[in-house]
């Protein structure tokens, strides 16, 4: 990878995933921010910063699209 262009890697890694690279790390991190939901007793805010998000209300919009709930929604449905 130390010969690739970005424009390379960029496509490079389109192809292997599907996903543009900031759509595939944002999923990424919605998935271990889910995997803490399930696992963890922290606040929703700390979920958020430890997953790589910078701004809560951000972390609850872009979940809220992925998983069709909020956070907090989906943590009651998981512990149900």
């Amino acid at each position: 990878m130390q010969n690739m262009s970005r424009t390379g890697f960029f496509n490079k890694l389109k192809a292997l995933t599907g996903h543009a690279p900031a759509d595939y790390i944002r999923s990424m991190r919605l998935q271990y921010a889910a995997q803490l939901l399930r696992e963890k007793d922290c606040s929703i805010t700390e979920i958020s910063d430890d997953s790589g998000f910078s701004d809560v209300r951000y972390f609850r919009e872009v979940f809220r699209k992925y998983y069709g709930m909020s956070p907090s929604e989906y943590r009651n449905s998981m512990r149900g």
